[in-house]
């Protein structure tokens, strides 16, 4: 019990410092959380993820941000995503935006050191108008380079990752803005064997942008779960409030 409590206090602490560890990045878009697991070799996911965005400084609307992530297993440790981001702004913008695809390397085996280590990097081309639902125009294509650092402390586990992202073309001579540098970092609780809470920290120190998302994670059945969030902007030039909801598919492979 006191192992417990001690374990406890120690999260509450460590919620605080991840709080405070702030990189700055390109932009928030889904509030994303990956942790070190993979997909076996031979399974696929199927992902839809929605954002719903209120109180975005200096805008008037809602962004609606629509992804549709289709994953495979290529091997126990890498696998290779496509994206399809839609974007949808009353009355201005209803579009796909990007075209994505990423490749995630996990190190080593699940336990083997002190943290388990993984890799993401993910090439975005922007397309149609080059608009977003936040109203950016001119959008850039961009590579993201974002390794995951996970510890499992047996009744909670911590992911911190730096997310640093480059701007590689721009359309109409726009110049490519400098390497920014992000994080996008979790205290990771599960409750029972259909049900884990997340307590996240998103930011951008280049915006002056933090953002505090509990989520909580359902499996509904061995093959599907749902995902949902509520993300609080935490300084002025934040987005006041972000729903985040995702919806996960797995076929073949070991679920």
């Amino acid at each position: 019990m006191i192992l417990r409590m001690n374990k406890a206090a120690f999260a509450s602490a460590l919620a605080a410092f991840l709080l405070g560890l702030s990189w700055g990045t390109a932009e928030a878009r889904h509030l994303k959380l990956y942790s070190y697991d993979v997909l076996s070799h031979g399974q696929t996911a199927v992902t839809y993820t929605y954002d719903y965005v209120s109180g975005v400084t200096g805008l008037s609307g809602h962004p609606n941000l629509h992804e549709i992530e289709i994953e495979h297993g290529i091997t126990n440790r890498w696998t290779q995503s496509i994206y399809i981001d839609y974007d949808v702004l009353g009355g201005r913008v209803s579009e796909i935006s990007a075209l994505k695809t990423e490749f995630n390397y996990a190190f080593f085996e699940k336990g083997q050191y002190f943290a388990d280590f993984r890799l993401n990097v993910e090439y975005a081309k922007a397309i149609n108008n080059k608009v977003d639902a936040f109203d950016s125009t001119n959008a850039a294509d961009t590579i993201e380079f974002r390794p995951i650092f996970e510890k499992d402390f047996d009744t909670f586990v911590i992911v911190l990752s730096p997310v640093i992202v480059k701007e590689l073309s721009a359309p109409n001579g726009v110049p490519l803005a400098d390497w920014n540098y992000g994080y996008a970092n979790a205290v990771m609780m599960t409750v029972n064997e259909h049900i884990g809470v997340n307590l996240e920290f998103h930011g951008s120190t280049t915006d002056d942008t933090h953002y505090l998302v509990p989520n909580v994670d359902v499996a509904l059945g061995d093959n599907m779960s749902i995902g949902l969030g509520v993300g609080f902007g935490l300084t002025r030039n934040s987005d006041d409030f972000t729903f985040r909801a995702s919806i996960v598919r797995t076929f073949g492979g070991s679920s």
